[in-house]
Parts: C-alpha cells; sequence; structure tokens
C-alpha cells in the first residue's frame, strides 16, 4: 500500500484543517465580539489642569458656558480616574447642562441680559465613584502600555459607522443561548473573519471529498464516483452559498425561504455523506486494515450513528414544536461545532506511515 502513501498524508493533512478552520472561523467570531461589545475605554475625555471642583461664571464672553472647551486627551491613559459631573446652578436650583441648555438657551425665552441677571454658574466636580470608563482603573494599563496599538485599533472600529454589535453585551451561546451564529458573523467587522475563514472550509471540503475518492479508487480499482463524494461535494457548494448570502439583506419571503433550503440542504448532505463514507470504510475493512486504527473507526461509527439519530430526533421536535430561542441557538452553536469532530476522527484515524 505503499502508492497510498501521499494520498493519505495528504488527507490527514486536509481534515486537520478542515476541524481547525471552521472552529476557528467560529471561535474567533464569538471572541472578536465579545471583545468589541465589552471594550469601553474612553480616550477623548476632558483633562482638567484645574483641582476640582471648578465653577465657572456664564457669561458673554463664553457665550454662557456654550464655548468652554477643555483640552482633550486623545490617550486612554490620560482618563479622569474619578466619575466627572457637570451641572449649571442658577440661585438654588441645579440643571443638567442638556437641561439649562434647552431651557435657557435653545428655548429663545431669555435675552443676554435676563440670563446675566440670572448669576448662573457651570460646576466640575468629581465623585467619589471609579470612571469604569477609564483604563487605569483596571489591569489592562499594562497592557496597554506595552502594546497600545489593540485599544486604538478597537476604537477606531466602533466608531466605524457600518459597526453595529448583534448583542449589547458579552454572551456565551453555547450554553446561554443568547443570539445566532448568523446575527453575531454577519456584522462588520467579525465577517471579515467567519466569511473568509468557512469560504476556505468550503474549498477544504472539497479536497476532502475528492481525496477520499481518488483513495477508493486506488483501493478498490474501480473507476466511479462514490456516493459519499456526490454528498460531500454538494454540502461544500451549499455551505460557500450560505456563507456568500450571509449578512444580505433583501427583504423577500422567497429569498428567505431559499437561505433556509440552503442551510438545510448543506447539513443533510453533510451527515448523509459521513454516514455513507463511514459505511464504506466498514466495509472496506479488509483492505484498508493495516492502514487505520480500527478503535478510531469504531468511534467514528458511533459518532456518525449518533449524529444521524439526534439530527432525525431535532429535527422531529422542531417540525412540531417551536422552541424558546434560546433553545434552538444552544444547539445551533454545539451542532456546528459538533459536526467538526467529523474531520478531526478523520484525521487521526489513517495511521502515519
Amino acid at each position: 500500500m505503499n502508492f497510498l502513501e501521499n494520498d493519505i498524508s495528504k488527507l490527514r493533512k486536509i481534515s486537520l484543517y478542515l476541524f481547525l478552520v471552521p472552529a476557528l472561523a467560529l471561535l474567533l467570531s464569538l471572541i472578536l465580539h465579545n471583545i468589541l461589545v465589552s471594550f469601553n475605554f474612553a480616550s477623548e475625555s476632558a483633562n482638567y489642569k484645574n483641582k476640582l471642583p471648578l465653577l465657572i461664571k456664564c457669561n458673554k464672553q463664553n457665550n454662557f458656558c456654550i464655548d468652554i472647551n477643555f483640552e482633550k486627551t486623545t490617550s486612554f491613559a490620560q482618563c479622569e480616574k474619578k466619575i466627572i459631573k457637570k451641572h449649571v446652578t442658577i440661585g438654588d436650583k441645579k440643571f443638567e447642562f442638556k437641561d439649562y441648555v434647552k431651557k435657557y438657551i435653545d428655548s429663545g425665552n431669555y435675552n443676554q441680559d435676563q440670563l446675566l441677571n440670572l448669576n448662573i454658574e457651570k460646576v466640575i466636580s468629581q465623585s467619589k465613584k471609579n470612571n469604569e470608563t477609564c483604563i487605569r482603573n483596571t489591569n489592562f494599563l499594562k497592557i496597554y502600555e506595552f502594546f497600545p496599538q489593540p485599544f486604538y485599533l478597537i476604537k477606531k472600529i466602533k466608531s466605524d459607522k457600518k459597526y453595529n454589535a448583534g448583542t449589547s453585551k458579552s454572551i456565551f451561546p453555547f450554553v446561554y443561548g443568547e443570539t445566532s451564529i448568523s446575527n453575531i458573523a454577519k456584522r462588520y467587522p467579525v465577517n471579515l473573519v467567519f466569511k473568509p475563514l468557512l469560504y476556505i472550509g468550503s474549498i477544504l471540503m472539497i479536497l476532502y471529498w475528492i481525496n477520499y475518492q481518488t483513495i477508493f479508487i486506488k483501493i478498490t480499482k474501480e473507476d466511479k464516483i462514490c456516493k459519499f463524494t456526490i454528498f460531500g461535494v454538494a454540502s461544500s457548494i451549499f455551505l460557500f452559498f450560505h456563507v456568500f448570502f450571509l449578512g444580505t439583506s433583501i427583504d423577500n419571503e422567497i429569498f428567505t425561504k431559499a437561505r433556509k433550503i440552503i442551510l438545510l440542504l448543506f447539513i443533510l448532505c453533510e451527515v448523509i455523506a459521513q454516514f455513507l463514507l463511514t459505511r464504506r470504510l466498514y466495509l472496506s475493512l479488509n483492505l484498508i486494515n493495516s492502514l487505520i486504527f480500527k478503535n478510531i473507526l469504531k468511534l467514528k461509527i458511533i459518532f456518525v450513528s449518533t449524529i444521524v439519530v439526534g439530527s432525525v430526533i431535532i429535527l422531529s421536535i422542531l417540525s412540531i414544536y417551536n422552541l424558546d430561542s434560546k433553545v434552538d441557538y444552544i444547539l445551533e452553536w454545539n451542532y456546528f461545532l459538533f459536526l467538526l469532530v467529523f474531520y478531526l476522527l478523520s484525521s487521526i484515524m489513517w495511521k502515519k506511515r
């Protein structure tokens, strides 16, 4: 069987990459999403050189405190450690600055002479509470001082008009099912990670099935296309189009249904292909006995059987009952990763010669 060494070596590598690349696509997308939504450090705060509290007389020169601007800093490390409070006092009354502007400036009910008679003061002070957006109050300060570039990159991404997070806080959907894969993966900049990696994954899938086809042609001396190759290549094509249309906003019922059908066909073809492949491996055991680890093949048989039975049960339940969306999402995230074990088992099943 020395003539199979190159094909087996290639298959082991492709199988391993086919496990790692989609898994990284999913996990890196989730990590990137969580980093972005949990990043709340401020870098453009006023640099108050005067000792607080600061009382400013609102007059004509500063346009009644509208034109007061303090020096800004773009450094995360120069932030105020305590929360800065700003309000306006008029006599014994206290106003939030925006409320003061709305009532006394923008309304047009007061002229400058009337405003002067009100004796208006703007008060800037510090509260006792720590400023959560100040990096100096966290353990990230040392990382920032050593390697600040990622912090500015994240801030740039979050200020981009294209950025619109799928959730408002960090999530762990494998357990809690806060949202779907597509809701996270279709959004900028997560889509720049998820989609390219899954495009690579779909190409690797085609190579995976073609390589298995080549091995069986050489083993059996039968020059015909195996059924598992047909379903396997079909699943990779459906995966490609599912990723391609991910994030496409077309308000059309037919298009929405077509996307769901493409996803369903991907899963169905993938499961059928792996079932047919595992069956073929078992039936050809006398030909490949010296090339594989039998225990791994047995494990693959158990795994495929579990996937087939589990898929039938899940689809049957979903066709009858409307499960809570969180349950749907938990099944979705875990099922995606679970399917990838197919390829991991293929990678370690064949012996390294």
